[in-house]
């Protein structure tokens, strides 16, 4: 009869591929939405005056950019976790751990900036278009466009953790 095996046993090689693959997923993501995000800015021209606004001047967008942030920290170093077990097919039980709760928090942190980025952007188009008489509504369309892009790459980023979220609890549960 064989003896169980103290150390828990990692994944297979396919799933483990499959979460880097994951992983390297939600960084590109977060990049992208850093990237779009943090060059987001419009000078709006109206009666003569033109005045420049920029992602920071937006609590929401604000909010979108820390969550892109701490989430391309988080998955960075998860990434830098992944790759060293793909490679030493060793996996420790506290990161265990981490992938749980981790890719539970950042998966939230990530929907809830991704939805006030949709939130704010609807809203303040809206408003905007409705209060302002302006020249032309091609810079404001830009700007809140660059904003519903920016949400949806941290959706996409979301989606991906929430995946992880998934295989990380059938992974602790297994141990």
């Amino acid at each position: 009869m064989a003896q169980p095996s103290s150390s828990p046993s990692p994944p297979p090689v396919s799933l483990r591929v499959v979460i880097l693959f994951l992983r390297v997923l939600t960084a590109v993501f977060l990049v992208i939405t850093v990237i779009i995000l943090s060059t987001n800015s419009v000078t709006i021209d109206s009666q003569g005056t033109a005045v420049k606004y920029h992602f920071k001047d937006v609590y929401a967008y604000r909010y979108m950019f820390s969550a892109a942030i701490i989430g391309l920290v988080y998955a960075v170093i998860q990434l830098f976790f992944t790759i060293s077990e793909l490679a030493t097919r060793i996996k420790n039980s506290i990161n265990y751990q981490l992938d749980f709760y981790g890719d539970k928090i950042i998966s939230y942190l990530l929907a809830t900036g991704s939805a006030a980025g949709f939130g704010v952007s609807k809203d303040l188009k809206d408003a905007l278009l409705a209060l302002v008489a302006l020249d032309s509504t091609d810079p404001v369309d830009k700007f809140f466009s660059r904003g519903y892009a920016s949400a949806s790459m941290l959706l996409f980023a979301f989606v991906c953790l929430a995946v992880l979220s998934i295989f990380s609890s059938y992974a602790i549960s297994k141990h």
